[in-house]
C-alpha cells in the first residue's frame, strides 16, 4: 500500500500565483523560464547526476499541486530520477534565443505533475548552459538562482570527488509553519492594516502607463466612462505579452555601480526613482504613483538557503515633490523600502483586497503603474564564478508591466528586462520609457543636488 500523501494548503506567497491564474487563460503567465550559462565546457553526463541529486536536496522540485474541489492543495513526492535530459547545441545567439523562447511559451502541465522542465545546452559563445522552466507556484526568481548555485556546487563536488555542499533548508518546513497558525494570522492582520493605511494616502493615487494617460483615455472612450480613474488592465482574453531585454553599456553601468558604492545606496532605490521620474515626465508632472515591488521575503539564514516561492508583491506608493533633490528622493526611497520590508509578510491577497476597497475598483482594475523587481545576482552569489543568468519570453502575462533589473554576473553591465501586455503598450513605448528612466538615473547620479524638477526638464523624450 502506498503511503498517504500529506496535503497542505497554499501558503500566502503561493496564493499570489493562484490569484494570477484568475486573470489569464494561459498557465505560461505564471512560469519562470530562465537559464544559467557557465563559461567552461561541462560534462553533461555528470551534470545529469547532479540534477538528480539536486532533486533530492531541493524539495521545491518535488512539490506537486492538485485540485480538491474548488481549492488547491499541494504535497511532496519522494525523490525521483530524470533520465536523458536533452542536450542542445547552438551556433548563434539568435538560434539559442529562438529555441529557448519556444520552450518558454509551452505550457507546463502543472496539474498533471509537470512543475518544471530542464534542458542542457552548448551555448553559442562556447559556454555550458542549464535551462529551467518552472511553475511560479514552486519557485520564485530567488529560488531559481538558489537552484542554479546549488546545482553547480553539486556538479563541482562530483567532478572533484569532494564533499557535497551543505544541505539546503526545506521548503516543506516553511509550508508547515503557515498551516493553521492563528498567531501568525493575527500578526499579519495587524501589520496589514498598518500597511494598507499607509498605501491609501491622503488622496487617490494616479495610474500611470509607459504611454502616459493613453490607456486610461482609451478605456474612458471604449466603456463610455468619462470619469474613469483606473483602467481595466486585468482582461484574461488579452494577456499576450512581450519580453524586452535592454542592457546598459559598460561605461554607464560602471558609473551607476560606482555611485552606489560611494554613497551606500541600494540599487532598488536608484532604479525605482528613475522609473518614477520617467512616469512623471510622460504624464506631465504627476508625482504621486503606486508600484508593486517584489519583496523576496528571505530574512533568516534558513530562508536564504531555501528554494520555493516566498516572494510577495508590496505596494510602494511614493510622492516626490518637484523641489526635492535627487539625493533627498533616494533617502526617502530608502525609508519607504525599510517600512515595506518590515511588513513583507503581509499577503498579496490582503493587499489587493485592501486596494480594491480603498480605491473603489472592480477586480479588473488596478491602481498600480508597474511591478518592479531587482535581482541581486553577482559573481559572489555563484561562488565567485562568472555566470550568465538569462530570462526568456513566455508570451503571456497578467500585469500591464513588469520591470526586472539586475547586474549581469558575467558581463558586469546592468540589464533592464520588461514584460508588457501588448494590448496596453507597444515595444516602442516601452523603449521610450526605458530611455527616459536611464536618462533620469544618469543625470541624477551626475548631479544629485539638483531637484527632481530640474532633472525632468533636461530629459529628452
Amino acid at each position: 500500500m502506498k503511503p498517504k500523501k500529506t496535503l497542505y494548503r497554499l501558503i500566502h506567497s503561493q496564493e499570489m500565483v493562484q490569484y494570477m491564474w484568475r486573470y489569464t487563460l494561459h498557465m505560461q503567465a505564471t512560469q519562470i523560464p530562465c537559464a544559467a550559462v557557465f563559461p567552461e565546457a561541462m560534462d553533461f553526463s555528470v551534470l545529469q547526476k547532479a540534477v538528480n541529486l539536486e532533486i533530492s536536496r531541493n524539495d521545491c522540485l518535488r512539490l506537486r499541486v492538485c485540485r480538491r474541489g474548488l481549492s488547491l492543495r499541494q504535497y511532496f513526492v519522494s525523490a525521483f530520477q530524470l533520465s536523458d535530459i536533452p542536450v542542445l547545441s547552438f551556433a548563434t545567439k539568435a538560434q539559442q534565443d529562438a529555441a529557448l523562447d519556444a520552450d518558454a511559451a509551452k505550457k507546463l502541465n502543472v496539474f498533471g505533475g509537470e512543475t518544471f522542465r530542464i534542458l542542457f545546452f552548448r551555448s553559442w559563445n562556447g559556454g555550458s548552459g542549464v535551462y529551467l522552466n518552472v511553475s511560479h507556484m514552486c519557485m520564485d526568481g530567488a529560488a531559481t538562482a538558489i537552484f542554479f548555485r546549488d546545482l553547480k556546487e553539486v556538479y563541482d563536488a562530483l567532478i572533484c570527488n569532494a564533499q557535497m555542499p551543505r544541505p539546503l533548508a526545506k521548503y516543506e518546513d516553511i509550508i508547515k509553519n503557515e498551516q493553521h497558525n492563528d498567531a501568525l494570522e493575527a500578526r499579519l492582520a495587524e501589520e496589514g492594516e498598518s500597511l494598507l493605511s499607509w498605501m491609501e494616502g491622503e488622496k487617490p493615487t494616479r495610474f500611470m502607463m509607459v504611454n502616459g494617460q493613453k490607456t486610461l483615455a482609451r478605456h474612458r472612450k471604449r466603456f463610455h466612462l468619462k470619469n474613469l480613474r483606473f483602467p481595466f488592465v486585468y482582461m484574461p482574453l488579452n494577456d499576450a505579452a512581450h519580453f524586452l531585454k535592454l542592457p546598459l553599456p559598460a561605461e554607464e553601468s560602471e558609473a551607476i555601480a560606482a555611485f552606489l558604492r560611494e554613497n551606500g545606496v541600494s540599487p532598488e532605490w536608484l532604479f525605482q526613482l528613475g522609473f518614477r521620474l520617467a512616469f512623471t515626465k510622460i504624464s506631465g508632472g504627476e508625482n504621486d504613483m503606486l508600484f508593486w515591488v517584489l519583496c523576496p521575503r528571505r530574512k533568516t539564514v534558513k530562508e536564504k538557503r531555501c528554494g520555493g516561492t516566498l516572494a510577495s508583491p508590496m505596494p510602494w506608493r511614493e510622492v516626490i515633490p518637484p523641489d526635492m533633490t535627487f539625493a533627498e528622493a533616494l533617502r526617502q526611497h530608502g525609508e519607504t523600502q525599510a517600512f515595506l520590508f518590515r511588513h513583507a509578510d503581509v499577503p498579496f491577497t490582503a493587499v489587493r483586497a485592501g486596494e480594491l476597497k480603498r480605491f473603489h475598483m472592480t477586480l479588473l482594475q488596478s491602481a498600480n503603474s508597474m511591478m518592479f523587481s531587482y535581482l541581486p545576482f553577482t559573481p559572489e552569489f555563484f561562488g565567485g564564478q562568472p555566470c550568465e543568468y538569462l530570462g526568456y519570453n513566455f508570451g503571456h502575462y497578467v500585469m500591464p508591466l513588469y520591470a526586472i533589473t539586475m547586474r549581469d554576473p558575467a558581463a558586469g553591465n546592468y540589464v533592464f528586462s520588461y514584460i508588457h501586455r501588448l494590448w496596453l503598450s507597444t515595444d516602442a513605448e516601452v523603449e521610450r520609457f526605458h530611455a527616459l528612466a536611464v536618462q533620469a538615473i544618469l543625470k541624477g547620479i551626475a548631479a544629485p543636488q539638483k531637484t527632481t524638477a530640474q532633472i525632468m526638464e533636461e530629459l529628452e523624450c
